[in-house]
């Protein structure tokens, strides 16, 4: 079923990415997006399709971003491994304070939450893998089984709908609209990874389809999900939920009562797909200029230092996921479309030398 020649298909590429995506879409997208009303659901429709050309982007320029030193020069390599290696140690700090709070809340209310995260980046560094196959490998067996436990818990929560209230929703607002579409693009930019490890993946001229559906499968889910969490909670009432994806596996049972705590295989694999994201966070973050090198993974372990000291980030009432978070957004994110924008430029310079010289 799997080679060990160093490369994965693009099925194994989209159901990494999927993986990747899914549990921070549902802990913390799912919420957004119903609690701020159809404003949010139909940004964040018009975000996806923001997403899917910057996706064409980027797999159009992939091979900018294997030798940037070709395209960009010196310079330009440094910065582009300097920009994505803080955009992914900023991006895994506000997952793992996140991550970290939900555990303390709903599974060990007495462990600090630096040692939770401390336990659960050590799981992520040694469990999701550096090597390429290896990670293709656990994506292709986890996928089938992870899809199948959400989509149930969706499926179980059906019966506890009341209807999509008309009361509490915001009056249509165009600024509102474009707002929420801006922040989904700029929290998909983290597809901008992808290109670094084309080069590895067969079937090249399908990639970006194969792509599209994965981004489709999550828009999807993301939306059923935020549609029954309405349903279940109303407008303002998701507002008023920290976690509302946590209240609704908390509510949600199998018939029959033979799994009391049910609760917990829900939250087991969400916290799977989190670990995944983690693990993602730090595979790329090795990969950037310096591939699948073998001996100590320095990269690696400078990267989990810098995420947890990040992680454990307080200014005044401000946590690490708020300060990164808007850090992500207002800066880092601008700054990834600014490179693929250069990327393509890049490109079309090289590409139009070589023409020049043959002719």
């Amino acid at each position: 079923m799997f080679s060990d020649n160093g490369m994965i298909s693009s099925r194994q590429l989209k159901r990494q990415m999927v993986l990747s995506f899914l549990g921070v879409l549902l802990l913390l997208g799912t919420g957004e997006a119903a609690g701020g009303g159809g404003n949010a659901l139909l940004g964040f429709f018009l975000g996806i399709l923001l997403l899917l050309a910057y996706l064409f982007l980027l797999v159009r320029t992939a091979e900018v971003y294997r030798a940037p030193e070709k395209y960009l020069g010196l310079p330009g390599k440094w910065l582009l491994t300097g920009g994505y290696l803080s955009y992914l140690a900023l991006s895994g700090g506000v997952l793992l304070e996140e991550i970290s709070r939900v555990v303390q809340i709903y599974l060990l209310p007495s462990v600090p939450q630096p040692v939770i995260g401390a336990v659960f980046l050590g799981a992520a560094f040694l469990g999701m893998g550096q090597k390429i196959q290896k990670r293709g490998r656990l994506a292709e067996v986890s996928y089938p089984w992870v899809l199948g436990i959400f989509l149930l818990l969706l499926l179980l929560s059906v019966p506890h709908l009341h209807g999509i209230p008309a009361e509490g929703m915001e009056p249509w607002k165009a600024r509102e609209v474009s707002r929420a579409a801006v922040q989904v693009l700029a929290s998909g930019t983290a597809v901008s990874l992808l290109p670094f490890i084309l080069g590895r993946v067969r079937e090249q001229d399908a990639c970006f389809r194969v792509l599209r559906r994965g981004i489709w499968l999550l828009a999807l889910i993301t939306l059923g999900t935020a549609g029954i969490l309405v349903g279940v909670y109303g407008w303002k009432g998701v507002q008023q939920l920290e976690y509302p994806i946590l209240n609704l596996m908390t509510g949600t049972g199998i018939p029959g009562g033979f799994l009391g705590r049910v609760d917990i295989i829900w939250l087991a694999v969400l916290l799977f797909t989190l670990l995944f994201a983690m693990g993602s966070i730090l595979f790329y973050g090795a990969w950037i200029g310096a591939g699948e090198s073998r001996g100590i993974p320095w990269r690696r372990l400078l990267l989990a230092a810098g995420i947890w000291l990040l992680s454990l980030i307080r200014w005044r009432e401000n946590t690490a996921a708020k300060i990164c978070g808007r850090l992500l957004r207002d800066v880092w994110a601008p700054a990834l479309l600014g490179i693929t924008l250069l990327a393509v430029w890049a490109k079309r310079r090289v590409e139009h030398g070589t023409e020049k010289k043959t002719n």
